[in-house]
């Protein structure tokens, strides 16, 4: 016979039991894990991009603090979204394991990662070192200033001077000097392929400009300066005994082209006679046909002793700052050859300037207290 079984010992479930709200452990970390695998691979992303803007050292760091901040409030939103199912995309509602979400925070993760690193490394400035090391292609205007850069058996000058120092600070520097033809292209030869002439070859960039180049707002648009390592003023080549710059005849007097006197008198309503050279400018004086040159003092000098007559008139109308042209946006090369021309000024300016400029009749006065604050690298990349 068969034993009855009663029905109070196992009660059939009910029908309209309410089920049990309390989540179990299994469910708690299945929904933690979906979580987890949204938001690290954001997060992940946001952390690369901060890197990588800390880079940049004027406005890297404030705007890796704006925006990390939305980032990851917004990574936060977005995952507790997917886990919610408020998106209806099929992939996101009915994910496919977890080897598939897996698969997704991985490749999303190293992919944001390898661009965000790749992007660094091809924007990054070189090492100092590395970039001002075997060739280092100098550019200068072969101009022959008495006092600056002049050639004979060996080249000797107030900035072949202070190239030489930079060439001794970076121990595997081979200078070489390359004329650049025109004032023009000190910045065309920094910035990519140049031309010495208009019908002449395309030639390599170069790495440095030292030659008597001034520093203005203008040109630090688009190149960076480290410096000054020298304080010059315009100055006149005048039959006259002009005392002021009133006293200089308006209708002819000669500047080189391009170069900041030219803009300075043509800003005070003037119209120069414009030549390619100093040297043009005093051709064209000593056979009057101009009656007064203007231009760098300093450069002036060697001139007015060269064609016998007096020393240039410094009417301080102007300044010219004299720096070392690099590329557009190395802050790191600036500081390295800026600590150069710090120790410069500080050991070796006066014994150099008393070589050079002072038999010229110039005054120890354009020696700079310090050099300026080395630009910070801009949001982008242009050199």
């Amino acid at each position: 016979a068969c034993s009855a079984v009663s029905p109070e010992a196992n009660p059939p479930p009910a029908n309209n039991a309410a089920p049990s709200t309390h989540p179990t452990d299994s469910n708690v970390k299945r929904a933690l894990s979906r979580q987890l695998f949204w938001l690290l691979p954001v997060a992940l992303a946001s952390v690369g991009i901060c890197v990588l803007l800390f880079q940049k050292e004027a406005w890297g760091a404030n705007a890796a603090a704006i925006i990390s901040v939305p980032i990851n409030i917004a990574a936060i939103v977005v995952t507790i979204l997917v886990d919610r199912g408020a998106f209806k995309t099929p992939a996101l509602r009915r994910p496919r394991g977890k080897s598939w979400r897996m698969k997704v925070a991985v490749y999303f993760t190293a992919g944001a990662l390898v661009l965000s690193a790749a992007y660094w490394w091809f924007q990054r400035e070189p090492d100092p070192f590395d970039y001002l090391s075997g060739e280092v292609r100098s550019g200068y205007t072969a101009f022959q200033y008495e006092g600056w850069h002049t050639e004979g058996n060996a080249r000797t000058g107030f900035d072949v001077a202070l190239a030489n120092e930079i060439q001794s600070h970076f121990e595997d520097a081979h200078l070489t000097w390359v004329d650049l033809g025109t004032l023009d292209n000190r910045i065309n030869a920094l910035r990519g392929k140049w031309r010495a002439s208009d019908q002449g070859p395309l030639q390599e960039p170069v790495k440095l400009v030292i030659s008597n180049f001034s520093m203005t707002p203008a040109r630090a648009q688009v190149i960076d300066f480290a410096g000054p390592y020298f304080v010059d003023t315009q100055g006149f080549l005048s039959r006259s005994d002009a005392e002021n710059i009133a006293e200089i005849p308006i209708g002819k007097v000669c500047a080189i082209k391009g170069s900041t006197t030219l803009w300075k008198l043509k800003q005070i309503n003037w119209n120069p006679v414009e030549a390619q050279s100093i040297a043009e400018c005093v051709s064209k004086f000593t056979s009057a046909r101009v009656d007064a040159v203007s231009g760098d003092r300093s450069v002036l000098a060697g001139y007015a002793r060269a064609v016998g007559v007096q020393p240039p008139i410094c009417l301080g109308y102007g300044q010219e700052r004299y720096a070392v042209g690099i590329p557009n946006n190395m802050p790191r090369l600036c500081r390295a050859i800026s600590k150069v021309i710090t120790d410069y000024l500080d050991y070796s300016w006066q014994d150099n300037f008393k070589a050079t400029l002072a038999p010229l009749g110039l005054p120890e006065s354009s020696r700079p207290q310090a050099v300026d604050p080395c630009q910070p690298a801009a949001p982008w990349l242009d050199r």
